[in-house]
């Protein structure tokens, strides 16, 4: 009886064991599923929502712009924007490439034309495309575009340009200007250089842009005087009453001389001026006392250009 029950007493003992083992097998083997789920896209309606790396938060951003730019060096830059399908808006990117300015021969920019903005739709924020209108037809004046607007009426056509403009600038910011607050230096780039692909004249021409904060010196609007070249400053002009500063506001900057004195296109007339520094920043003091003075954000330098290679 004793040898008896001792062996009873073994097989109990192994069995336990046996099934402490398999409890502890299965439970690894349960651990090690939910460990594999942890790592494997959860899927809704047949579309992964895990969170994949941000592949726009790789390039670095050119100069604080929303442009994300690839690395190298470049002798021209232009735009490009892609459709972001999780974030629901465009991505824009500054790529580089080589070529050659396009050169114009003589001098005409006596003939820019500036537009009053408020001749035109939701004038207080209609101050980009009238800069981007005042430029358009310069080109296509002087050869560098075909205009696809034909009327006998000019102030008839420069509306119907003007709305072309506006549109390309709506499809771009996803946004009317009245509810963007306004035209954004970034749109505007890439508005005029689809409009100059769209428009041109030669097989191969785009347009290569550079942003540089201020404070500006004279060279970068004498550099901007020659060719087809044009500026885009953006701007707070000062109440002449309260003296505060007004929202951002873009004119197009025509030309500088070896004197400093720069012209701008604004409000329909042409403004002449100076830059001052002041301890607030730089600004833009027009020589007529009755204008707004105006601090300076930003120039854009555009450069109309034939891409090789």
């Amino acid at each position: 009886m004793k040898t008896r029950s001792k062996r009873t007493s073994l097989q109990y003992t192994a069995l336990f064991l046996w099934i402490g083992a398999l409890g502890l097998f299965l439970y690894s083997k349960t651990q090690n599923r939910s460990e594999i789920r942890i790592h494997l896209p959860q899927k809704v309606a047949g579309v992964a929502t895990s969170a994949a790396p941000d592949q726009t938060a790789q390039k670095p951003r050119y100069r604080d712009t929303d442009f994300l730019q690839q690395s190298g060096e470049f002798p021209y830059y232009v735009t490009e924007r892609r459709w972001n399908e999780t974030k629901n808006r465009y991505d824009f990117y500054r790529s580089g490439m080589s070529g050659a300015e396009i050169i114009q021969r003589g001098n005409n920019r006596r003939y820019f034309i500036s537009e009053n903005q408020g001749d035109y739709p939701e004038p207080a924020s209609g101050c980009g495309p009238t800069a981007l209108l005042n430029l358009f037809i310069w080109y296509s004046k002087f050869g560098l575009l075909e205009e696809s607007i034909q009327h006998a009426d000019q102030e008839t056509y420069k509306q119907l340009k003007f709305k072309q403009i506006d549109e390309k600038l709506l499809d771009i910011q996803r946004l009317s200007r009245s509810r963007n607050g306004g035209t954004n230096t970034l749109a505007a780039i890439v508005a005029m250089d689809e409009l100059i692909q769209e428009h041109k004249k030669r097989d191969n021409l785009r347009l290569h842009f550079e942003v540089k904060s201020a404070p500006l010196n004279h060279k970068d609007f004498f550099a901007l005087s020659r060719n087809y070249r044009a500026g885009i400053l953006s701007v707070r002009p000062k109440d002449k009453q309260t003296g505060a500063l007004l929202s951002n506001h873009a004119v197009l900057c025509i030309r500088g001389d070896t004197s400093g004195s720069i012209t701008i296109a604004n409000w329909g007339e042409f403004s002449h001026g100076r830059l001052v520094n002041r301890p607030d920043g730089q600004w833009f003091i027009p020589s007529d006392p009755t204008e707004h003075e105006m601090r300076i954000n930003s120039l854009t330098t555009l450069i109309p250009f034939t891409p090789k290679g």
